[in-house]
């Protein structure tokens, strides 16, 4: 089968001729959004496809990478940090404990509850995608200038204004 998807440009025709409210309703800007972090979203798969690593599994390791050492916080902030439910990060947690990836001591405050911490070989792991993931970046971002790339910034960033106000700190 091939794998060549339509381009935003056919569809938008496609809405027009067949579906003109959607055609009406449908934003250019928001479907380009959309379908580059797709493409973003297939093309890092694909580049830790080499380490055995999910994007999910690589954002928990990147999530507990960006703390202070010792690398740990608790399964609640890594939720958040993570946007996805308990039990998908239970999964997530075992799967990279399992690969000696991360550890789960004991908390200080509550012995009875668990932390999630880089293990040594997590913190290799992900230190050792850096060069990985800026290239994946270089990639993507290719075909725009520098000053391109700030605007680009600075749009999406104020596109998100209102989402990341009422985020927590």
């Amino acid at each position: 089968m091939d794998d060549k998807r339509t381009t935003i440009e056919e569809l938008r025709r496609q809405q027009q001729e067949n579906w003109p409210e959607m055609y009406s309703a449908a934003r250019p800007a928001v479907l380009r959004i959309l379908r580059a972090s797709d493409v973003f979203m297939k093309q890092t798969a694909l580049g830790l496809k080499d380490c055995s690593l999910s994007r999910a599994e690589f954002d928990v390791l990147a999530t507990l990478r960006r703390q202070e050492a010792p690398h740990r916080i608790t399964p609640t902030e890594l939720c958040k940090a993570l946007l996805i439910s308990s039990g998908g990060l239970t999964k997530l947690l075992h799967r990279l404990e399992s690969v000696s990836l991360i550890k789960r001591p004991a908390s200080p405050e509550d012995g009875r509850s668990l932390l999630v911490q880089l293990s040594p070989k997590g913190k290799k792991l992900i230190e050792s995608l850096v060069d990985t993931i800026a290239q994946l970046h270089a990639d993507r971002l290719q075909n725009l200038t520098a000053k391109e790339q700030d605007q680009l910034d600075h749009l999406l960033s104020k596109m998100l204004l209102d989402e990341e106000e009422q985020l927590p700190n």
